[in-house]
């Protein structure tokens, strides 16, 4: 009997560029579609297979949030994110399809915004994902690995708006001894913002120990997004100042300073 471990590698479409790496590439990988209440939106994406073998391939409406972890998480639901979805109104086609070595294929997708709906900004993705061989005599043991590409989709209806404040700024040990710059954004608005700026590290001297740059993910409407900053500076006990500047998309770029205290383990204490 063959044996076959499968593993889903996501391709997250605000960071890698068009050209995946497993075999799987996705144009555009994020849309922006403005449509009135009732309205219906066609386009399409292109997908190509750039592995030396052929493709088999499922399309799929999804949901999607970024966690706390600046990670994005896909999945068919999450009731979380259903005042803000459009997936129920995502329809794709062809949903399952073959993909010959180095082709191509144009996927049709299809908005339908019902009646009714309010003015606010809505997220979906339209997925691909690739599926084992249809044939048992061409399924290799060992493990076999299934790519997902995901085209981000923000429908805009009326004009929303985001609502940036940066709530704080801190300090996080990890448990291998690395620290973080964690800061905390919030949106209380209708319309997803990104950042661009950096976090600051100074010692209790003023002296600038390191800059990290914040990463581009959006912050989605009416929420809180943390954006773990990884440092490589190891911060023994003492005072430390952290500051930030941060451009949002407002007049006015946010700024912000906070003095963080790093105490003794008490292990560091005996």
């Amino acid at each position: 009997m063959k044996h076959m471990i499968f593993l889903l590698i996501v391709i997250c479409f605000w960071a890698l560029p068009a050209q995946a790496q497993l075999g799987l590439a996705l144009v555009p990988m994020r849309v922006e579609i403005r449509i009135a209440p009732g309205g219906q939106h066609t386009n399409s994406v292109r997908l190509s297979n750039d592995s030396a073998s052929p493709l088999r391939v499922r399309a799929e409406a999804l949901d999607w949030y970024i966690d706390d972890t600046m990670t994005p998480q896909f999945g068919s639901y999450y009731e979380q994110e259903q005042s803000h979805s459009c997936r129920a109104w995502l329809q794709i086609n062809p949903r399952e399809f073959d993909m010959e070595a180095s082709g191509t294929e144009r996927v049709r997708y299809t908005l339908r915004v019902p009646e009714g709906t309010p003015e606010g900004e809505y997220h979906c993705g339209a997925g691909f994902v690739t599926l084992p061989p249809l044939s048992a005599e061409d399924t290799p043991m060992g493990v076999r690995m299934a790519v997902r590409a995901v085209t981000a989709i923000y429908v805009v209806i009326g004009e929303p708006a985001s609502a940036p404040a940066l709530q704080d700024l801190s300090l996080r040990s990890l448990p291998n001894g690395t620290w973080q710059a964690v800061a905390l954004f919030r949106n209380e608005g209708l319309r997803h913002f990104r950042v661009h700026g950096f976090v600051e590290v100074q010692d209790a001297n003023g002296q600038m120990l390191e800059t990290v740059e914040y990463a581009p993910i959006p912050v989605l409407p009416q929420r809180d997004q943390a954006f773990p900053l990884p440092l490589k500076t190891v911060l023994p006990p003492g005072t430390y100042r952290l500051h930030t500047q941060a451009d949002v998309g407002l007049a006015q770029v946010l700024e912000g300073t906070m003095q963080v205290e790093v105490a003794q383990t008490p292990t560091e204490a005996q």
